[in-house]
């Protein structure tokens, strides 16, 4: 119900607004591999938010860049890249790798940009280089459109790992996942914020990254 009602709630907003990178047109398989990689880390929900957001604002560099080159090439276009405080080197590797330069408003505005897309594999390149664009900020004002999107792509990735790790036995995590939604969606109602929805997916997500831990370590030492 609360992804429903979180999508529901900003499809006015972005077909109103001009174009502009946001956290959904992004994939972060590489971000999620690094948060599942210490099942028994302390605080894993928030750690792999923050994770994912600080993947999210260098995609979103390298979105803009890419978006004022058009339709200039990246290997012929470095001042928007430094503009943003990226290397413009890795936005020429990319070039070299072959990568598809189609128009960001020529793709489809509800699915990731391709995994061959020149703006993907130039940011998995500045990302696993360690680049920190110069705007690191996070748009979390009335709208919260970029805090509350990666806010609702952490909550569906661990629920999604829920589902994974418990495929033998889906009644369960469905029952489980069910009452969760059902007490979050009462706690964030109770705590009565301007955010309730997103409230009540950090909770959600809280809770699977929770149940998620407890079922892999366990997994583990039943090896």
């Amino acid at each position: 119900m609360f992804r429903l009602a979180f999508i529901l709630l900003f499809l006015p907003t972005f077909a109103a607004a001009d174009w502009s990178p946001r956290p959904s047109m992004f994939s972060y398989d590489a971000t999620f591999e690094n948060c599942k990689a210490n099942p028994d880390a302390e605080n894993l929900a928030a750690s792999c938010e923050g994770a994912i957001a600080n993947a999210y604002v260098l995609k979103r560099a390298v979105a803009w860049a890419a978006y004022k080159c058009f339709p200039e090439s990246f290997a012929t276009c470095a001042a928007p890249f430094e503009e943003e405080g990226l290397p413009a080197i890795a936005a020429w590797i990319a070039v070299d790798a072959g990568c598809d330069a189609t128009n960001v408003l020529d793709l489809p505005e509800d699915e990731p940009l391709p995994a061959d897309h020149c703006i993907s594999i130039a940011s998995d390149i500045m990302i696993d280089e360690g680049v920190v664009p110069l705007n690191t900020d996070i748009s979390c004002g009335i709208d919260w459109i970029e805090c509350g999107d990666i806010t609702h792509i952490n909550a569906s990735f661990w629920a999604e790992q829920v589902d994974e790790i418990t495929q033998d036995d889906p009644e369960f995590a469905n029952d489980l996942q069910s009452r969760n939604r059902e007490d979050c969606a009462g706690e964030a109602r109770e705590i009565g914020s301007w955010a309730i929805i997103m409230d009540g997916l950090i909770c959600e997500a809280e809770r699977s990254a929770a149940l998620w831990s407890d079922l892999a370590v366990q997994s583990a030492q039943d090896q």
